[in-house]
């Protein structure tokens, strides 16, 4: 169970961080991507023929027809702007929470973000 001082401060960073321009950034591009018609429909194809391939992949059977299809889809995805856009703004989002849990890690003398990295 968290302390309730340290509860506070928690939520208060929490808060402190969707004042961030990458935030914001983020929830824009978020928002865009979901109202990209074209770009969500390639989104739910895509993780059903990932689902396709894993599970014959997982049975033995490699799909080499199937994996160009993904690997076509997967090109189409990144030639949209609203799905480039969501991902440069996500990276940007991490970057700047990256830092604070290296500030926060510092602080502690604990690489508390080295889970994640593995």
């Amino acid at each position: 169970m968290v302390d309730d001082v340290v509860r506070e401060k928690a939520e208060a960073l929490a808060e402190a961080l969707m004042n961030l321009q990458e935030y914001r950034d983020f929830v824009e591009m978020e928002r865009n991507l979901k109202a990209d018609v074209e770009a969500q429909a390639m989104i739910m194809e895509f993780q059903r023929k990932q689902q396709d391939f894993v599970t014959k992949q997982m049975s033995g059977v490699f799909d080499n027809d199937l994996l160009n299809e993904l690997t076509e889809l997967q090109s189409k995805l990144n030639a949209r702007e609203s799905v480039v856009m969501f991902i440069e703004s996500y990276t940007r989002l991490l970057s700047a929470i990256g830092e604070i849990l290296d500030l926060i890690s510092e602080r502690l003398e604990l690489d508390v973000g080295e889970v994640y990295r593995r």
